[in-house]
């Protein structure tokens, strides 16, 4: 490694140490709903502190904070006013930052900081670091829950990814079931490039009422059932094709391996299931995202990234046999698996 290298890995190492000021400062800039009532029209502290039940010299301060990072401008009368750029922090706007910035900061930043509990105990770290089980944290009546499932969907219509690739031909009529993954966004792309498919969404009963609300945005409702349940417990609903995206990641062995038992208790003679995840490389600098996700898992969940022999010694465990896999463009791996033929 030459001196050049060693300043810019040392470079980079300064500033996202420093990034901490920043995406903590966006965090509470959109938790006190600051890029909604400045999209309307621009306040002074004192009346957006009134509106809001905040100190208006605090405020002021975080408002030029949010001027040094131009998500805010501050005019000659003392007002401040969003940037047209700071428009995508706004409710509605189709970025998911916002979300982005509640979830990453609010849900992750405090086990990621514990993430020694996880080394000393080999239990993930958000229960430690929140005093709550990542299912309360995201559970029926949470905000946190409900911006991260909206942060997901977001991403997912933006760009769907290789699912679409990944189903392939499918016969006329045939019904995709996205499982336990959220909203089933990506579902929006799958239908629309085939109008005789359906789709059927598979979660919990609050995010089903917000999953409706978003396909009916999208005119999709028609061609969409939702039907509660929970994968880790729950036989899920016939369909030609089960989707599970980024499921197994979130579980440990033996949760992963009570999901592919319950989809196999379910699976016809000819249902597909298609696992959707990003597979362990043979080496981090293979895949950085890979990695990081692991740890990710780590301390959120307590699930991980699998390589290529895991994912095969589950499906196997479970009485599936895996078909074909394909690596996607997006990084991911599609795994098609199917009851062997020797029981059909």
């Amino acid at each position: 490694m030459d001196d050049q290298e060693q300043r810019e890995i040392e470079q980079r190492l300064r500033d996202a140490i420093a990034s901490y000021h920043e995406a903590a400062l966006l965090f509470t800039a959109v938790t006190a709903g600051l890029p909604d009532l400045l999209n309307v029209e621009p306040r002074d502290p004192e009346k957006l502190a009134d509106d809001l039940g905040l100190q208006a010299e605090p405020l002021r301060r975080v408002l030029r904070g949010l001027v040094a990072m131009r998500l805010c401008e501050e005019l000659d009368n003392g007002r401040f006013a969003l940037t047209p750029a700071a428009k995508c922090l706004t409710y509605g706007n189709p970025s998911n930052l916002s979300e982005k910035a509640f979830v990453a900061v609010g849900q992750y930043w405090m086990p990621w900081m514990s993430m020694m509990y996880s080394l000393r105990t080999g239990e993930p770290s958000l229960p430690f670091a929140l005093n709550k089980t990542v299912a309360d944290w995201r559970g029926a009546k949470s905000d946190e829950g409900r911006f991260l499932f909206r942060y997901v969907a977001k991403e997912e219509l933006a760009d769907p990814g290789g699912l679409r690739d990944a189903l392939g031909e499918l016969p006329k009529g045939a019904v995709i079931a996205s499982l336990g993954s959220g909203y089933g966004a990506w579902l929006a792309d799958v239908l629309n490039g085939n109008d005789t498919l359906k789709g059927i969404v598979f979660d919990a009963p609050p995010v089903l009422d917000d999953a409706m609300r978003l396909f009916n945005a999208l005119g999709l409702t028609d061609r969409i059932e939702f039907l509660p349940g929970d994968v880790r417990e729950d036989a899920p609903p016939k369909a030609d094709v089960h989707v599970l995206k980024s499921v197994l990641q979130q579980h440990d062995d033996s949760g992963a391996a009570a999901i592919l038992r319950n989809s196999r208790e379910a699976a016809g003679p000819r249902t597909r299931l298609i696992l959707y995840e990003r597979l362990m490389p043979q080496a981090p600098a293979d895949d950085p995202t890979a990695i990081m996700l692991d740890l990710h898992m780590m301390a959120i969940t307590g699930g991980k990234t699998r390589t290529l022999a895991e994912m095969e010694a589950l499906i196997e465990g479970a009485g599936l046999a895996l078909v074909s896999r394909r690596t996607m463009a997006d990084g991911m791996t599609a795994l098609d698996a199917r009851i062997p033929e020797s029981e059909t």
